[in-house]
């Protein structure tokens, strides 16, 4: 039997975003060695995202399956996507990416040639006009980019951009863990997955471009951005740690947050890029000794 995609799309108030998504999805190229569809689940019980996929599904006739799911925190939407998912191999796309024609056919043409159970593109930003620009020349949207075929660890894994094998869920029955309720679910996740045999792999051809919107031209963003990734990052490194490492690491985080304390000044005179830099250093040192007290200073993704 041909292959089938499923790609999965958890939304949360993103109708435009969304619209833009499902219209690049229906010029997806796959000459004829897979099919796939699509699965949406709204994270919000009262489904504001319903009529723009009904709307959506019956203009572009794309196979579309619609869920709700009112526990409004991503691994919860990503559990729910799972279970409506009818294809041997997950696609997982967020609802402010467009991905490239060719997307889904190079993730799974990867897959096959090194024999892996899953395969990670790149994801650049896009601006619909010019942004602020502290904001390009810190570089604060974009994100590494590895050759193709590089194996990755758990720590450069996201959900972004990634196609499955359906049995890396279900064989080893794994799920996304809903104690992430602000982010990191993912990483946990293919820290897990890895940890039991799986490996993925990075495939430069196969980008999705991210929409950045003038809500993210802030600089609160950032710092709360940070504090989040700060609290998450210590949550999972924490069980790795031995010994005189588990002592020395809230030492080192103590020590980079005075020195970023003390560099903030200096960073200012220095540019709004260098000033944020600082502000982002600063905040996620700070989340990561406050973790190590069990205090968590965001404990709803509101942005």
């Amino acid at each position: 039997m041909k292959d089938r995609i499923t790609v999965c799309i958890c939304t949360f108030h993103r109708n435009q975003m969304l619209e833009r998504l499902l219209r690049s999805l229906k010029l997806q190229e796959t000459t004829g060695l897979f099919d796939f569809s699509v699965v949406v689940v709204d994270n919000d019980a009262s489904g504001p995202a319903r009529d723009t996929v009904m709307r959506l599904k019956a203009e572009l006739g794309l196979e579309i399956d619609y869920g709700v799911e009112p526990e409004q925190i991503i691994p919860a939407a990503r559990n729910h996507a799972l279970r409506l998912a009818r294809g041997n191999y997950i696609g997982i796309i967020d609802d402010d990416e467009f991905p490239s024609q060719t997307w889904l056919v190079t993730l799974y043409r990867a897959i096959q040639t090194f024999e892996v159970d899953g395969a990670l593109g790149p994801v650049f930003p896009f601006f619909d006009r010019k942004p602020p620009g502290w904001l390009l020349k810190g570089r604060f949207c974009a994100r590494p980019v590895h050759r193709t075929g590089t194996t990755l660890d758990w720590s450069q894994t996201r959900t972004g951009n990634v196609l499955l094998k359906r049995e890396v869920f279900d064989k080893r029955q794994l799920r996304f863990d809903l104690k992430w309720k602000t982010s990191g679910s993912d990483r946990a996740f293919f820290k897990q997955a890895i940890q039991l045999g799986c490996r993925f792999i990075a495939v430069k051809e196969a980008p999705v471009y991210e929409n950045v919107p003038p809500e993210r031209w802030k600089k609160t963003y950032y710092l709360k951005r940070a504090l989040v990734q700060g609290f998450n990052a210590h949550r999972n490194s924490a069980g790795e740690l031995r010994g005189i490492s588990r002592l020395l690491m809230p030492l080192k985080s103590a020590a980079a947050l005075v020195a970023y304390a003390i560099a903030l000044p200096f960073a200012a005179c220095m540019g709004t890029h260098i000033l944020v830099r600082c502000m982002e250093g600063g905040g996620h040192h700070f989340s990561r000794l406050l973790a190590m007290l069990g205090i968590e200073l965001i404990k709803k993704r509101d942005f």
